[in-house]
């Protein structure tokens, strides 16, 4: 695996993760919200994809990570320029080669909203626990307390073990607001297989549901399974999934 740091148009610094060394067909991973390139995800995907032809890139969002920029840098814009600096410089080093797309929870909202304005993009997207309804969920953690954060000093932090703080400004919220995977998204345009716990309680799997039966995407439930799809099993039929869905012809 090697590290490289990219230039956002912002400016900053965007840290990446790779694993992809020549093969015709590269998967470009999105961690989620709270989360980073290094997630265990993140980690078996770069294990395990490269021995069968599939190169892994990823890289951590705004405020996320490594990522050098703080609570200012967390919009849904920015991470959706994040996403295509990092596929450009892919295609800038490899023209032909066959682009597919990983996202987790969050990272699998900025992927459809990405592909969703992209003019030229890979057809294939694995969404895992995909935080399909991602300004309902946040909106939902706006509580009393959050209100008054906001208010004091301009952010609130949302009560989970993340990997790093994460602040949430009213611009990000707003964002989220203007930005609606079920009205931007447009059924058939991508080819999109989907995974998600049957106990979800961030993403609920019902949001998932009528995602997959508006936009035609191939659905799996895992009917135990938690929001990290990490109980006993999981992990590796997520890996299945996934590999199977981006080596099909």
């Amino acid at each position: 695996m090697k590290t490289i740091t990219l230039k956002s148009k912002h400016g900053y610094d965007i840290p990446c993760r790779s694993a992809w060394d020549g093969q015709e067909r590269v998967v470009i991973a999105c961690h989620g919200f709270g989360s980073s390139k290094d997630s265990p995800m993140i980690q078996a995907l770069m294990e395990t994809f490269p021995p069968a032809g599939l190169g892994v890139v990823s890289f951590d969002f705004p405020a996320h990570g490594d990522s050098p920029i703080g609570q200012e840098g967390l919009r849904v814009p920015y991470c959706i320029g994040d996403l295509a600096a990092v596929e450009a410089q892919i295609r800038a080093q490899a023209p032909g080669v066959s682009l597919g797309y990983f996202g987790s929870s969050f990272g699998a909202y900025i992927t459809l909203l990405y592909l969703a304005q992209a003019e030229e993009h890979g057809p294939r997207a694995f969404l895992r626990s995909a935080a399909v309804a991602m300004p309902e969920l946040v909106e939902s953690w706006v509580d009393q307390r959050a209100r008054e954060d906001l208010a004091r000093q301009g952010y609130f932090v949302p009560d989970y073990d993340y990997v790093r703080e994460i602040r949430v400004t009213p611009a990000f919220l707003q964002d989220l607001e203007a930005h609606d995977v079920f009205r931007r998204c447009q059924p058939g345009t991508v080819r999109l297989c989907m995974v998600h716990g049957g106990r979800d309680a961030a993403a609920p799997l019902a949001h998932a549901q009528a995602f997959a039966r508006e936009k035609q995407a191939e659905l799996t439930v895992l009917p135990e399974g938690e929001h990290n799809l990490m109980g006993p099993g999981e992990l590796e039929k997520v890996l299945r999934l996934s590999q199977a869905f981006f080596l099909a012809p």
